[in-house]
């Protein structure tokens, strides 16, 4: 924190190292901004008022700012990485479910969520509540992973359709599917890595 302090006060035209040793007279280390009392706030601020104060709420926006940041879970680049945590994720299920991660345009996935659940041996997914559930979040693609309980990780020709529906579908909205998984409890399937879609 000690360079972007620096970095503010030196910017502005100011003495940045009489100005960082003062901040840190104030912000030992490890010492949170928010627990400043209102009097050690205005003896801060009347060291120099116009930058401190305005240091103080640039301080404050960043700490706001982080806390409402998204937090990427995984990265999708490398279908291995993902299909591991698909894995993990729903491998032991014992229905079906269908499962949606959301993309954003580093190809980190910023959201996963359940979409669909079936029964043992089937599932009935719409691609509309799929594709709305991506908009509200303002991904910038998607990968979808559905499980198979009963072990079998080749896709069946209804796989196969939905998956090719979704495709083109993405294609048309400007949200692509980049790929779509089949996971069971020892294996995954990826259409991108044996098909090559």
């Amino acid at each position: 924190m000690k360079n972007q302090v620096f970095s503010f006060y030196e910017s502005l035209g100011e003495d940045a190292r009489q100005q960082t040793d003062i901040f840190e007279l104030y912000f030992p280390s490890g010492y949170d901004f928010l627990e400043m009392d209102q009097d050690t706030k205005e003896d801060f601020i009347s060291e120099n008022p116009r930058v401190n104060k305005a240091l103080l709420h640039a301080l404050f926006a960043g700490q706001k700012m982080n806390q409402y940041a998204r937090h990427r879970l995984i990265s999708a680049k490398h279908s291995e990485s993902f299909g591991r945590f698909a894995q993990a994720e729903m491998g032991h299920l014992k229905q079906e479910q269908v499962c949606l991660a959301l993309l954003n345009t580093q190809l980190d996935m910023i959201g996963w969520e359940v979409v669909f659940v079936g029964t043992l041996t089937e599932v009935s997914a719409s691609p509309r509540e799929i594709f709305q559930r991506a908009l509200l979040a303002n991904a910038y693609g998607i990968m979808l992973a559905h499980n198979h309980p009963s072990g079998n990780v080749l896709p069946s020709e209804a796989d196969r359709y939905f998956t090719k529906r979704l495709k083109s579908l993405g294609k048309q909205l400007g949200l692509p599917l980049i790929d779509s998984f089949i996971i069971t409890k020892s294996s995954y399937w990826s259409f991108v890595e044996e098909e090559g879609d």
